[in-house]
């Protein structure tokens, strides 16, 4: 299977920013506060002055610096109105032992997003991982160094995987090992998946020999079978 690999414009993108500054600025124990919504904040950093976006999450403050992340500055930059962008924003922490990855959704149209994958440790780095989409499952291989993201189109519920090594913080193609279909990048819909060891995603999709429109409708209308087919990351 073709490299999941892909831009912006598509549907992913590597964003690598190589500096002493920080993507993420977190803080415990945060004081009670009535703040909903992120808000645009500066904060003063040596002898310059960084534009945040701020989270206020149940047990932290998350600081996402504008300038570390082209892409959301860029984004911000071309918005009509800043603070109404920022405000319709989320970050949610994603389950992780060190507590350091978190995704953010920005960008919607319509219920479709962008999604920012971001890693508070790894040499200030960002993974765009999807774009026009919605989040529909997040879970972390058995020994927990690998994070499988899904997500669905709205209109179409056509889907897409994503895996990313976590230690190595690098994205990991997904091949299909079952037959010669090609299944990602919003081709099929994806009823479930799951991993089934640390390089194995087993997934489901409509016992159909295409995706096309008629044969979905055809086939969500009958209740029809389904068909297992499995994934490898090596």
């Amino acid at each position: 299977m073709k490299k999941c690999i892909l831009l912006f414009g598509l549907l992913l993108l590597l964003i690598a920013c190589q500096n002493e500054e920080q993507v993420i600025v977190k803080k415990k124990n945060v004081a009670p506060t009535t703040k909903e919504n992120p808000e645009l904040v500066e904060q003063s950093s040596k002898d310059e002055v960084d534009e945040m976006v701020e989270f206020i999450l149940p047990e932290e403050k998350v600081m996402i610096n504008l300038e570390m992340v082209p892409i959301l500055n860029a984004y911000l930059s071309a918005a009509k109105d800043r603070a109404k962008a920022v405000e319709s924003m989320h970050l949610r922490p994603v389950p992780y032992d060190n507590g350091h990855l978190y995704l953010l959704k920005f960008s919607c149209v319509n219920e479709s997003c962008s999604y920012l994958l971001l890693n508070k440790n790894e040499g200030n780095q960002a993974y765009l991982v999807a774009d026009l989409a919605q989040s529909s499952k997040i879970t972390l291989s058995p020994d927990s160094t690998k994070i499988l993201l899904q997500f669905n189109r709205v209109d179409s519920t056509l889907s897409n995987l994503v895996v990313i090594n976590i230690l190595e913080w690098e994205l990991l193609p997904l091949r299909n090992a079952t037959n010669e279909m090609e299944l990602l990048d919003y081709r099929w819909p994806i009823l479930t998946s799951e991993w089934i060891d640390n390089q194995t995603v087993s997934i489901s999709i409509p016992a159909l020999d295409e995706p096309s429109s008629n044969l979905l409708a055809e086939w969500n209308e009958s209740g029809g079978a389904t068909q297992e087919i499995t994934l490898t990351t090596n």
